[in-house]
């Protein structure tokens, strides 16, 4: 095989990889905005149940715990106690479990439902804060911790994908916004009710989209 014939091999070998790559961030997006509807039955359909719980990811709020998560999102979790400080949206002190990459990089954060005094008594266990440059702290869970949290309940779920969301995939997705906020010069909030859905769009950070139960937000 000449050298010519084997470059273009490898061109057409590179094309197909990253129309793969392509295929699997959209599918990925496909797969948790599909059009939500009332007591649905697909189970990877987002959409409401007649108890008032959101599915999204084969995960559901307030019901699906972790080990369960990980079994339907096939990936491992890292586990973590979060300290927010008092300006940050989230503010306080929060168990998250973050899931690195889903499917092309598509990242996954689970908030862990757990009242202020099992968080307290994980915090009086868990390593020494390490704070970043954002101000955010994060402490390690003692290793019996990190086993007993494999099953707590999943509250809310953010999804970070890895590709570029406009106003309009987010409308053709989910129907007409309930609220756009202008967060600041960079963000703008889109607020869809009926299903939990926060999803901010940045020109500088990679989009966001925030699912909790819709009653939860009441």
């Amino acid at each position: 095989m000449t050298t010519e014939s084997k470059l273009r091999r490898s061109d057409r070998t590179g094309l197909w990889m990253l129309l793969a790559v392509v295929a699997i961030t959209a599918a990925v997006f496909f797969w948790t905005s599909s059009r939500y509807h009332e007591g649905g039955s697909a189970s990877l359909e987002t959409h409401i149940d007649a108890r008032g719980h959101l599915h999204v990811l084969g995960i559901t709020l307030g019901e699906t715990n972790l080990k369960q998560a990980e079994i339907i999102l096939q990936s491992k979790s890292d586990v973590a106690l979060y300290i927010y400080p008092q300006e940050h949206p989230k503010a306080g002190l929060k168990l998250e479990a973050f899931f690195p990459a889903i499917a092309d990089h598509t990242k996954v954060i689970l908030l862990l439902d757990l009242t202020q005094a099992q968080l307290k008594g994980l915090e009086s266990r868990a390593t020494i804060p390490h704070q970043y440059q954002n101000r955010v702290a994060r402490m390690n869970l003692a290793p019996d911790d990190i086993i007993n949290m494999r099953y707590a309940t999943i509250s809310e779920l953010t999804l970070i994908p890895n590709l570029i969301l406009t106003a309009e995939n987010l409308k053709s997705r989910f129907g007409k916004p309930d609220h756009i906020r202008h967060l600041d010069s960079e963000r703008d909030q889109y607020d869809f009710n009926a299903i939990g859905l926060q999803a901010t769009l940045s020109k500088e950070s990679p989009p966001t989209l925030h699912f909790t139960n819709p009653a939860a937000q009441k």
